[in-house]
């Protein structure tokens, strides 16, 4: 990452890996970008019928999530607008897009608005990009938990 997070205590870093962890596990596919080894950004995306849930991580305290209405022309890196967005601490952004209802219940954000600039991922780290697909039986956990969940 560009600026690593030298303030972080251990159990907080700790609790941003298990966040991380989860954001796998519910079936986002993972965006290494400015190379597998070191990356300068992590996109993290979850796609569903109209909408994408992503996250754009630059450093511990700069993590942005959103949701995204999902269009021929909706580029991860640089999305135009979201009906969903908060940006903060890892820790706070995980937990946000974890838990953001699914797009279809009648309270989930549905208005669109311009997204904030911290989505864009700088084009410079973008001619490396490895991408890490969530393996099969995990392409629909997400959707089932979190309906399971508000249902």
């Amino acid at each position: 990452m560009s600026q690593p997070c030298e303030q972080s205590q251990p159990s907080e870093l700790s609790e941003v890996d298990d966040l991380l962890r989860a954001v796998v596990a519910d079936g986002f596919t993972v965006y290494l970008c400015g190379g597998a080894d070191r990356p300068e950004a992590i996109v993290a995306t979850y796609a569903w019928e109209d909408h994408v849930d992503y996250v754009v991580i630059k450093d511990a305290h700069d993590v942005t999530a959103a949701r995204s209405r999902q269009s021929r022309d909706w580029d991860v890196f640089a999305p135009a607008s979201v009906v969903w967005s908060y940006q903060g601490h890892a820790r706070w952004a995980l937990r946000a897009i974890l838990d953001l209802l699914p797009p279809e219940h009648p309270d989930a954000p549905a208005e669109d608005y311009p997204a904030p600039t911290a989505l864009r991922v700088d084009p410079a780290h973008l001619a490396n990009v490895s991408v890490r697909s969530p393996r099969p039986g995990l392409v629909a956990r997400r959707a089932m938990r979190l309906r399971l969940a508000v249902g």
